[in-house]
């Protein structure tokens, strides 16, 4: 049974950025990346990149995959997903989604679509929301906004709102799981 989003407010993952594609290949999102192919390493599970790129050696690791219609890259170093070249080339002809989780405290979310931002907001403060819109996943977390609840609650509702809205959970199983692995050395 899958364990959802919940993953998201663990502490094992005190930062992170996770970017979704819809309608892309894993290939095709790590080559929206800008990587040469000789960083792509294959196939491996988490344990096995961990192992084989570790964090002081290694300042890029993405991990990529597919969960139905949609491709995503996990990377909990330093993200290459938040940077604007790669957010325009893999929104190109297609809708992402973005999630950020700063060690800092700071979270994001921010929905592309062709390459224009249509929504960027924290979690915590959905009704700052910037971008062309439609304003979408900001108006459905305003609905569900209580002051004060914090970054962890505001993270839960954004990621039960990406399942309602989209049908789409990256599990703990699929993190760990194997994925093509690319890595960037120091």
């Amino acid at each position: 049974m899958s364990d959802g989003w919940s993953w998201v407010t663990e502490s094992r993952y005190p930062s992170f950025c996770i970017v979704l594609a819809r309608s892309k290949t894993p290939e095709e999102l790590l080559r929206d990346y800008g990587l040469p192919l000789n960083k792509i390493e294959g196939i491996m599970k988490l344990e096995e990149a961990e192992e084989s790129f570790p964090y002081d050696k290694v300042n890029h690791l993405i991990r990529v995959g597919r969960v139905g219609d949609w491709s995503f890259s996990y990377e909990d170093r330093i993200p290459l997903g938040m940077t604007e070249g790669v957010r325009e080339r893999v929104s190109r002809n297609t809708e992402t989604l973005e999630i950020s989780k700063g060690g800092d405290g700071t979270n994001s979310f921010q929905r592309m679509k062709n390459s224009r931002r249509l929504e960027t907001f924290e979690p915590r403060n959905p009704i700052d929301a910037f971008g062309d819109g439609p304003f979408l996943m900001s108006e459905i977390l305003q609905e569900r906004f209580q002051p004060d609840r914090g970054g962890r609650r505001a993270m839960i509702d954004l990621t039960t709102a990406i399942s309602e809205n989209y049908g789409i959970t990256v599990d703990r199983e699929a993190l760990k799981g194997p994925l093509l692995t690319a890595a960037l050395p120091n």
